[in-house]
């Protein structure tokens, strides 16, 4: 019992200084883990769209989700979205006015899929 109370002790003492010395992109160590889908175990209902530089609530039943603006975790404020901006520099500077419909899609530039769109533009 007391070799497992040793190894928790540790464990938390490194998860403390991880989070402790965590660093972007997120705002906090566990709102980064929580959006990281890339491990299966993973059941957050959060989620984060970098094309829209947006964080989700995911729906419990169904598709879809709900738009948070705070951290669950730590309370921070959480970046403006920028789906809005996405949808208007599109239909701006492209002439794409409806960019879901499939002869559109096509058209969106490589860069409007990703996050590549707004860190450029500094946003």
């Amino acid at each position: 019992m007391v070799e497992k109370t040793k190894l928790m002790k540790q464990i938390e003492d490194r998860l403390a200084l991880a989070k402790q010395n965590y660093k972007e992109p997120h705002c906090c160590f566990v709102m980064d883990y929580s959006v990281d889908k890339s491990n299966s175990e993973n059941i957050s209902p959060t989620d984060y769209s970098p094309k829209f530089r947006e964080y989700y609530l995911q729906a419990t039943i169904g598709p879809g989700g709900r738009q948070i603006n705070f951290c669950p975790y730590c309370g921070a404020t959480l970046p403006q979205g920028l789906s809005d901006m996405w949808f208007d520099i599109l239909e701006k500077e492209y002439g794409l006015d409806y960019p879901s419909f499939p002869e559109q899609k096509k058209k969106i530039p490589a860069e409007f899929l990703t996050d590549e769109w707004w860190r450029k533009r500094k946003l």
